[in-house]
């Protein structure tokens, strides 16, 4: 009977023994696949880390790019206004003042003149003033002073001479008609 006690036990030490070595390779072998999972946790935290700056790196470069080539185009072309940021202005024309020296406020030529004036293509707005016998006519419009004065009509170009013209002045002489010529 000793000996059945004995074989009993040893058989149970030996199917426990296989069952506790099983146990522990399997832990083993657990522990092995979680060592791994942590690593490749690990790993993915790192490639994370790694395309985040790449990221980071590849925004900061395209910005300094837009910028460099925005600079560039300032420096070929000069500095334009955003078209948003852009005020639309009608352009409402350049002023041309025309002088007129030694003339009567009541003088139908220095009125047929300012009637014609306004009957020119392009012109917007024409004003007299008048101060101690000399005359002074304020023209709006998109053309320069010899482009105006070249629409004149010539019975009016014989009246006044034009002394001294540039873009924006005209300065012309009345030259008066003497009633008893034929």
């Amino acid at each position: 009977m000793k000996t059945q006690r004995k074989l009993i036990l040893l058989l149970l030490l030996i199917v426990f023994n296989t069952s506790f070595s099983q146990q522990e390779s399997k832990r083993k072998e657990d522990s092995k696949v979680t060592r791994k999972i942590d690593n490749t946790g690990d790993e993915v935290k790192k490639t994370g880390k790694t395309l985040n700056s790449a990221t980071d790196s590849i925004t900061s470069t395209i910005k300094d790019a837009k910028k460099s080539a925005k600079e560039l185009k300032i420096a070929i072309f000069g500095e334009r206004k955003n078209k948003k940021n852009r005020k639309k202005i009608k352009k409402k024309g350049e002023s041309i003042t025309i002088q007129i020296n030694s003339i009567a406020y009541s003088n139908s030529d220095l009125t047929s003149l300012q009637n014609y004036l306004t009957k020119i293509n392009g012109v917007k707005k024409v004003s007299k003033s008048y101060t101690n016998g000399n005359a002074s006519i304020l023209v709006i419009t998109k053309e320069n002073a010899d482009a105006v004065w070249q629409q004149i009509p010539l019975e009016l170009n014989k009246v006044f001479i034009v002394k001294d013209m540039n873009q924006k002045h005209i300065l012309l002489h009345f030259e008066k008609q003497d009633l008893n010529k034929e």
